[in-house]
């Protein structure tokens, strides 16, 4: 591995149509229709965002046992819903796949599947279970770039999650995706939040008044950046600069409104408010403050200023310039957060070592784990690449009262916990170390071939996740060291501050393209979710109402590691049907002819720059349990097969599912199907039973069997 600067690269905008659809408003989304009622729908000037179990496509190689057996784990451990699963019958087998063929079998199914089962509104992460392909070649796509210079540090492979993450310019078959700085979520120094974000005239409207603040012409710099903040009220920047513009005129009430805005808009940063001129005047540490101002600045985040602060994802957001976010149609870059949860395979993880690290990982979320993080400094220049920006990492670290570690070797050589690892080595003399993972660690290792599976050269990513870490990182091929190609000290700080392991990630790595991403997506130690009280229920049936669900929310008093409800979204059968202001009491009528089973889920959204989610999960019964098909697990023939009975009154036809997919039906009202591991895969297998009663559909509680 060699030492490299990039040549500066500009990213150009793609502009073809999408394939998962815009979502400009929130509108019903469930598998039956719904009427919702004591509530009132939420148009917030700011986008939401967060993850959970809802907002991951789970895609899996349906001729694969591993694939299955992976997808069966993590669907369990992570809850996702049965629409959020997709199978693909023609995946291409081996490490490596051509652009064509990742194009057409992989990525375009998965978003033709998310499109027609009309789930795009709600998915932001494509976890791609075991049995894909990792690298793309991607030789069509470099010899079109320019410049000698970008060529020359680009070889012509990407890996499969960033290709997915980047899907519009994929679609589009467009180069851009090669660009230095072509993920503009991943954040930035501070200096980027001013920046201006914008194009064409709206960009000649904020130089104009950059240009009127430099002037001195302060009132009319004000009301240009306060003009552009009142039609994108999500880039929060605009009304700060607008801020300082009004108190340089000497209208400190018209700064004061304009900070308020600020901050409901997502402004995080208390110390610019106290340390930068003009705004010091009104918030500096020897400013006398009326209990109301004081109150602004309790609502921030006390970190330094040297980089811009995490920010949570959602796709259906679109991201500017300056890193912020604006929706799609106001001129936004969508992404798709993408990784793969598991390499099985001769040099990476067993089956068994993937499985365990799922699990271990699932028990991680809002642990806030008394562990250290630890970065590795040596002359390596797999080390010594990435090092610069660590003294702000540990500065943002050490100012939220985590433990920070600087080791001058290529381990920690202390008998720690590490909750984060930044690592520099070609190899990792992992065993017989003294030092452990915390749950839920975040562990990484900047090295040439940590991703390339081909060969047992250099540590694989996948050892680290053998060892305890939840998710790692490591390039498909040579990427030289190149520091926008790799997650930077700052992925630590970031995830520290609430947001998902996957996020960690992606807001630190300006050009993925080469990154190959492994392990659980939602991993969060550090998350501030609320602790509310949400109860879901069935309720009796009236003339008017005949098919009714309650939803009870209370809130609870905050705790230190959590935050205030401020939205909550609530999930009908897997698919998203409304986005609401919190609200204690909720009816959901249903059709009259809904019976069975309804899978209930409400989303707690909290009032956290990182936006953290919660869920609550409940299996409804609607209507007469007794009516409900009923599975059971009966003795097979075969050891190696599962045998299930169904029996189901008055039934034409039964399908069992296994994660969504029918596996089996029989055409009466009972009977037997047997099940093979080819067809379900092992672990936590869970089937589900549609049983068709006089024209009617009915949806049968879950089976869980650990096979």
């Amino acid at each position: 591995m060699t030492n490299r600067s990039p040549p500066i690269a500009r990213v150009t905008r793609v502009t073809t149509e999408l394939p998962v659809p815009r979502c400009a408003r929130w509108r019903v989304a469930a598998a039956i229709f719904v009427f919702i009622t004591g509530c009132l729908w939420l148009a917030p000037p700011r986008l939401h965002a967060g993850l959970t179990g809802e907002n991951v496509a789970l895609i899996v190689n349906a001729s694969s046992i591993d694939s299955l057996t992976i997808a069966n784990h993590y669907a369990a451990l992570r809850h996702i819903p049965s629409h959020n699963i997709i199978f693909l019958d023609d995946v291409p087998g081996g490490l490596s796949v051509s652009l064509d063929a990742f194009r057409d079998r992989i990525l375009k199914p998965v978003l033709e599947s998310i499109n027609s089962r009309r789930i795009a509104p709600q998915i932001s992460v494509i976890a791609y279970s075991a049995g894909f392909p990792t690298s793309v070649d991607i030789t069509s796509l470099t010899k079109r770039l320019e410049d000698n210079e970008q060529e020359k540090y680009r070889r012509p492979t990407a890996s499969i999650n960033s290709l997915t993450f980047f899907y519009r310019w994929v679609l589009s078959d467009s180069p851009d995706c090669l660009g230095w700085g072509a993920n503009l979520y991943a954040r930035g120094t501070f200096d980027r939040h001013f920046t201006n974000p914008f194009a064409g005239e709206k960009g000649n409207q904020f130089d104009a008044a950059a240009q009127a603040s430099r002037a001195e012409r302060f009132k009319e710099a004000a009301e240009g950046f306060e003009t552009l903040a009142n039609e994108f009220p999500t880039l929060c920047p605009l009304p700060i600069l607008a801020a300082e513009n009004w108190l340089r005129s000497g209208d400190e009430e018209k700064s004061l409104t304009q900070i308020r805005l600020a901050i409901r808009n997502g402004w995080i940063n208390r110390r610019y408010l106290i340390e930068t001129e003009p705004l010091s005047q009104l918030f500096g540490a020897d400013v006398d403050m009326p209990a109301d101002r004081r109150g602004l600045l309790d609502r921030l985040q006390d970190v330094p200023c040297a980089m811009q602060g995490p920010i949570a994802f959602s796709a259906i957001n679109g991201w500017t310039s300056d890193g912020h976010a604006v929706s799609q149609d106001q001129g936004g870059m969508p992404y798709l957060l993408s990784c793969m949860l598991a390499v099985v395979h001769e040099h990476g993880s067993s089956l068994q070592h993937a499985t365990a690290s799922l699990d271990r990982a699932a028990t991680s979320d809002r642990t806030y784990p008394d562990a250290t993080f630890g970065f590795s400094k040596t002359k390596d220049v797999r080390s010594t690449t990435r090092f610069p920006v660590t003294p702000d990492a540990l500065a943002w670290l050490l100012a939220r009262d985590q433990k920070v570690e600087i080791f001058a070797s290529t381990l920690p050589t202390s008998a720690k916990p590490y909750i984060g690892l930044m690592l520099g080595a070609a190899t990792l003399p992992l065993s017989g170390r003294k030092w452990s993972f915390a749950p839920g660690a975040i562990a990484e290792n900047l090295t040439s071939f940590g991703a390339v599976f081909q060969n047992a050269s250099q540590t694989k990513l996948t050892a680290l996740l053998d060892a305890g870490a939840a998710i790692s990182s490591g390039t498909v091929t040579e990427p030289y060291a190149l520091p926008p190609k790799f997650p930077t000290a700052m992925t630590y700080p970031y995830y520290a501050e609430g947001v998902t392991a996957i996020e960690a990630i992606y807001l630190t790595v300006q050009s993925p393209f080469q990154l190959l991403v492994v392990g659980d997506p939602l991993c969060q130690p550090f998350a501030r979710a609320s602790n509310d009280f949400v109860r879901c229920e069935a309720i009796a049936a009236t003339s008017t109402h005949p098919s009714s669900l309650q939803i009870t929310w209370q809130p609870l008093p905050d705790t230190p590691v959590s935050t205030a409800t401020t939205a909550m979204e609530l999930y009908l059968n897997g698919k998203l049907a409304g986005r609401l202001r919190p609200t204690p009491n909720i009816q959901i009528n249903l059709p009259p002819e809904t019976h069975g089973v309804v899978d209930t889920r409400v989303v707690l959204i909290g009032a956290h720059p990182t936006q953290p989610r919660i869920s609550t999960r409940a299996e409804i019964v609607v209507g007469e349990e007794s009516q409900l098909p009923q599975l059971k697990q009966v003795a097979a023939d075969n050891p190696d097969d599962i045998a299930i009975s169904i029996d189901s009154e008055n039934a034409e036809r039964v399908d069992v599912m296994h994660l969504g997919r029918v596996v089996g039906t029989i055409q009466n009202s009972s009977g037997r199907i047997t099940l093979t591991s080819q067809q379900i895969g092992r672990g936590p297998v869970h089937l589900q039973a549609i049983a068709t009663q006089s024209g009617r559909a009915v949806l049968s509680r879950s089976l869980k069997i650990d096979w």
